[in-house]
């Protein structure tokens, strides 16, 4: 499926893959050292990808619509290594994290290393839209994270909270892929907003396909689960699951949640009631919501090559397995 999603944009994505490489140049020997690690780890930049999708669809792919992508990714790459900083995590991608193998310092400075970088490209590119839209999503993604800590001190488990979180924390990244990679062809707005709104569906189904790995065997994704749980994290099936469940029944759960309580047996038994609760079935159908909506955003492009591979990336977030 993968090669699927790839095979229109093969040229421009070796391009991008050359000039990805080149933005990450040091002298410096440890920044060099962690930099040409983490080139080592990444994943199927899917991101960059729909960069190129979307501006493909729209009209023909420019240079820089390659430098776009490559701001994207390193804002991305920034985020993660922040992110594993921030929620104490020691494996990425089946891999030990920069924080496991070297220390958070090192971490958050190569982490700001890649931020800066992902600044520099923006600034220099034809359409200012571009650039304002980045820094648009730093926000975004910074104010997701600090609402996510605020909502687990204060034990938030509603639905509505929920979707604001990850559309900040998520849903945006996948929107600006989608919008700038039609900006940096001078789409018609029409086009921008369809393909924006393409993308803050699709960045959903992600996330909520990422909580729903949480209750799956660490075995098959390559990271640890039951992170959230440990976290306090109200994710949907969790959510949900506590919501429709009676009284009786969820109360136990509350109180571990609330006390934070999270032995081996606990994790066991809150996983157990919420596969018994359909909590993950529930997530799935909202997942499945998202994807029909998604396919309507797309519904004003011709079918093409490009429409064909945007919509192989769509039915890969809603069925990946890790």
């Amino acid at each position: 499926m993968i090669d699927a999603i790839r095979k229109p944009i093969a040229k421009e994505f070796l391009e991008y893959e050359k000039a990805f490489e080149e933005s990450i140049r040091s002298e410096t020997y440890l920044l060099n050292y962690v930099l040409k690690f983490m080139s080592s780890q990444k994943g199927k930049e899917l991101r960059p990808q729909l960069v190129l999708l979307a501006a493909g669809l729209c009209g023909k792919i420019l240079p820089d619509t390659i430098q776009t992508a490559v701001s994207l990714e390193l804002l991305h790459t920034a985020s993660l290594m922040h992110d594993d900083v921030v929620d104490n995590t020691y494996q990425r991608r089946s891999a030990f994290s920069v924080k496991a193998l070297w220390n958070n310092k090192t971490a958050i400075l190569v982490g700001d290393y890649y931020l800066s970088k992902s600044a520099y490209i923006a600034s220099r590119l034809a359409d200012r839209r571009i650039s304002l839209l980045l820094a648009e999503l730093g926000c975004d993604l910074s104010e997701g994270e600090i609402m996510q800590l605020s909502n687990e001190k204060r034990l938030i488990i509603d639905e509505p909270t929920y979707l604001e979180v990850i559309k900040k924390k998520t849903a945006k990244t996948f929107a600006f892929c989608t919008q700038a990679g039609a900006i940096s062809v001078d789409a018609e707005e029409k086009s921008v907003e369809s393909l924006r709104l393409f993308g803050e569906y699709v960045g959903m189904i992600f996330q909520i396909k990422d909580d729903i790995f949480d209750y799956f065997d660490s075995g098959l994704i390559g990271k640890p689960t039951c992170n959230d749980l440990k976290e306090g994290k109200m994710t949907l099936p969790l959510i949900y699951s506590l919501k429709n469940a009676n009284m009786a029944e969820s109360k136990p759960f509350l109180n571990m949640i609330r006390n934070k309580d999270f032995s081996h047996e606990n994790l066991s038994n809150i996983n157990r009631f919420v596969m018994k609760a359909g909590g993950v079935e529930y997530a799935e159908k909202r997942m499945d919501d998202f994807k029909q909506l998604a396919i309507q955003a797309l519904d004003i492009f011709p079918d093409n090559p490009y429409k064909q591979a945007m919509l192989a990336c769509l039915d890969y977030f809603m069925k990946r397995k890790y």
